[in-house]
């Protein structure tokens, strides 16, 4: 309820155009064969049940690359960069060329994304639905997923889902963001929080060490909500 209220306040071109600015139903630029860029209707073609469902994620698809891209664009403070794997070329010589640097673009303001970056902690945080995320030591910001599964046999929806949960650290100076997705889970649960955020946990607590990145040191700030 709370997205569709804050979508109505926007309203739905801008709703739109902010889906698109942080790269949803584009290709990602990875050019991976066979990768699926997404959907969302075109705007022209919104039913009046379009712009509920896609304000709380239910009438659009995306890619598990996109839906990372999102939160990395968020721990940027608001700047969009292009998805890339390639950080440079070796020639058999040695030479190195360095590739050429992605594409950016500013979708939010700086501080909209540190206050997102705030709610997104509280989801780790004390009451939320992923605690299992959390890392001693670390500020960890993250949201859990759990959508519906299109069985391919008869091409409807048949009980399965898609468990996953996003994330990044440290929250309130982000270097890393994790995306974890598990297709229709068998077992141990179906929800983002019970299943993707322990392997969140898990890698993200790997890469952190890996990576030789520290703790901040700094506690989490209290988030407070109002309604109006």
């Amino acid at each position: 309820m709370g997205t569709i209220l804050a979508a109505e306040r926007i309203g739905k071109t801008k709703l739109y155009d902010y889906i698109k600015a942080f790269g949803i139903a584009e290709p990602t630029g990875l050019k991976f064969p066979g990768e699926s860029r997404g959907r969302i209707p075109d705007l022209q073609d919104w039913s009046p049940t379009t712009f509920p469902t896609v304000a709380f994620g239910q009438g659009l698809s995306v890619n598990s690359v996109q839906a990372a891209s999102v939160f990395s664009t968020i721990a940027n403070d608001g700047v969009r960069v292009q998805p890339t794997l390639m950080k440079s070329i070796i020639a058999p010589d040695g030479t190195v060329t360095p590739a050429p640097a992605p594409k950016t673009v500013k979708v939010v303001k700086a501080s909209t994304a540190k206050t997102v970056r705030a709610m997104l902690e509280s989801v780790v945080g004390k009451g939320g639905t992923a605690p299992q995320a959390a890392i001693p030591g670390y500020r960890v910001g993250g949201k859990t997923g759990t959508a519906q599964y299109v069985d391919p046999v008869c091409g409807c929806y048949n009980g399965g889902v898609v468990a996953s949960f996003i994330g990044m650290a440290p929250a309130d100076n982000p270097q890393l963001v994790v995306a974890v997705s598990l297709v229709n889970p068998k077992r141990n649960g179906r929800y983002g929080g019970e299943l993707g955020a322990p392997v969140f946990k898990r890698v993200m607590t790997y890469a952190l060490q890996a990576r030789s990145i520290p703790p901040t040191g700094k506690t989490a700030p209290r988030l407070l909500l109002t309604a109006g």
